[in-house]
């Protein structure tokens, strides 16, 4: 039995501690304001990674005298690809320039008998925008699949993210001090700081893209989408002062 009152006790003096300690804490509630701020910059690339699908294709496709069916000649990923090379060696792009990224075939109409149609993406890597125009302006459009920008990269790229998160801070912090001034109230000092995540803090480019490609490569495209944009977002929770 003591040692049953002994415990009853206990939890009875710990169970008054609590309430005693959550009544306090009650009575010296925190006041804060909680906003977020942002900031954005654009960057010139130093680096452009353009990539280029090539594609077999029935040489007669072109021929608009050649009935479909017909089809026989096929022009073959080796031929396709020593043309795009040659012409690339025309404006200056160098072998040690490009990579190979993806190799795959196809199986085109069958009905037809023909053949598997082999295909080979590229990478090219470029440091200067005029060199993606010459590009697009000189290769043979034969065999050609796709053209796209895949990636724009900035050597300072780390350095910058530092200055808009930032500056996304400050404004939050200005945007607090001018909320709180409207209500005759003073801001105190900082409570957390939470960066918030955004997966599009990318290069810059239209709604139509995911976070990785712009669809297909056209030259009269503004000078916005050639960029790197950065954006970000901070929350900011400040004390009001009492």
């Amino acid at each position: 039995m003591n040692k049953k009152r002994s415990a009853m006790v206990l939890v009875f003096m710990l169970s008054t501690m609590f309430l005693s300690i959550r009544a306090q804490k009650d009575d010296h509630l925190i006041r804060y304001i909680e906003v977020t701020g942002s900031a954005e910059l654009e960057l010139e690339p130093d680096e452009i990674i353009l990539s280029i699908g090539i594609e077999e294709y029935l040489k007669e496709s072109f021929d608009k005298n050649t009935q479909f069916r017909d089809y026989q000649k096929k022009a073959s990923i080796a031929e396709i690809e020593q043309v795009l090379f040659s012409d690339l060696r025309k404006i200056g792009i160098n072998r040690d320039q490009i990579t190979v990224r993806e190799v795959g075939n196809q199986w085109r109409y069958p009905q037809y008998g023909k053949d598997f149609l082999f295909s080979k993406t590229f990478d090219i890597t470029l440091n200067d925008y005029k060199l993606v125009d010459k590009v697009i302006h000189t290769i043979n459009s034969k065999g050609i699949s796709s053209i796209m920008i895949k990636d724009l990269k900035n050597k300072n790229i780390t350095e910058f993210r530092k200055k808009v998160k930032t500056e996304a801070l400050k404004a939050a912090k200005e945007k607090a001090t001018y909320l709180l001034q409207s209500i005759d109230k003073k801001l105190g000092p900082i409570i957390s700081i939470t960066e918030i995540v955004d997966d599009s803090n990318i290069w810059y480019k239209n709604d139509n893209t995911s976070n990785a490609v712009l669809p297909e490569y056209q030259s009269n495209q503004p000078d916005n989408i050639r960029n790197i944009r950065l954006r970000y977002e901070i929350k900011a929770k400040f004390e009001i002062e009492q």
